[in-house]
């Protein structure tokens, strides 16, 4: 059967003409957003302006509010303390909850209140910070999640749409991550091939490495993620800013774009010594188990070792 079709053309050009007014009006007038974010392990709460800034510039200079994910840690030399903090990484991957999720799950349904039934919520997360939404959204009623995004980036926990109703899920990866390690679920789609969630959109993404070092790309700041977060920032501002804001904010975003480098982070300067650390304390014993051993087969050598009786001529 043939569709049926309005008799008058000119029908069809007014519907057409309210859609296009329809399109463009949601650009001039796009819908309220809030930007968050949660972080990883080993952040003291000075070490949050850094990546609040840099998202908040990156996103066309709009506010951020962040969730901060506490260290035990009291001071950048205290290795126990980072120590306790990949514990507690750990036994939250297996379902363990916490204050910290807590703490997100309210940080989040404010930040939904904000925007209100219309808006949308983009949230952040990075290392511990994913694996910490991940619990989070078991306690997210499916109506807030579907106003909500995620992004992750090296999370210790993989978070889809095909787990939470999520407006959206991306989750980036540096292919030589040392977090990987831990999470089976990505490991699988890098030896498997793509993971799509309900939708188009590929939700695990792995980047090329551009330092080279594991621990270096697992920083949210350094070049690796931070290109990714640069592209993240593009799209909100092309879906979410008005053009006028986008043509504002350009004069900022530029200069940031256009030379992505490495900026502080003390948390993988922090994982950098405490490897560094663990290397020396494990190499000094095994160094002199060595020179032992060794000694004692050349003291045997010498005890086992006879002169050849010289021949008398």
């Amino acid at each position: 059967m043939r569709a049926m079709l309005p008799n008058k053309p000119w029908l069809l050009l007014v519907g057409f003409s309210i859609l296009a007014a329809q399109t463009e009006a949601s650009k001039l007038f796009p819908r309220r957003t809030k930007l968050t974010w949660v972080n990883g392990i080993a952040h003291l709460p000075e070490h949050m302006d850094d990546p609040t800034f840099v998202i908040s510039t990156a996103f066309g200079n709009v506010k951020v509010d962040y969730c901060h994910n506490p260290s035990s840690m009291t001071s950048e030399s205290d290795y126990m303390g980072f120590l306790k903090d990949g514990i507690q990484a750990s036994t939250q991957q297996m379902g363990r909850t916490s204050s910290e999720v807590d703490s997100l799950v309210e940080h989040l349904r404010d930040a939904l209140a904000e925007v209100g039934k219309s808006g949308r919520v983009i949230h952040i997360a990075h290392s511990q910070g994913s694996v910490i939404t991940w619990l989070a959204a078991k306690r997210l009623k499916a109506e807030e999640c579907k106003r909500i995004e995620i992004i992750s980036f090296g999370g210790a926990a993989t978070i889809c749409t095909s787990e939470f109703p999520f407006a959206r899920c991306i989750n980036y990866y540096a292919v030589n991550d040392p977090i990987l390690n831990v999470v089976p679920s990505a490991v699988k789609t890098l030896k498997s091939g793509f993971s799509f969630g309900g939708g188009l959109e590929q939700e695990i993404i792995f980047l090329a490495s551009r330092t080279g070092d594991p621990v270096t790309d697992h920083g949210l700041l350094n070049p690796t993620y931070l290109t990714a977060l640069l592209w993240e920032g593009k799209r909100y501002q092309s879906i979410y800013l008005s053009p006028l804001g986008q043509m504002v904010d350009g004069a900022f975003i530029a200069p940031l774009a256009s030379s992505v480098c490495w900026f502080p982070n003390f948390a993988y300067d922090v994982t950098r010594r405490f490897l560094l650390a663990i290397f020396r304390i494990l190499i000094i014993p095994l160094r002199e188990f060595i020179r032992n051993a060794v000694n004692l087969v050349l003291n045997r050598e010498k005890e086992n070792y006879e002169p050849v009786p010289s021949l008398k001529i």
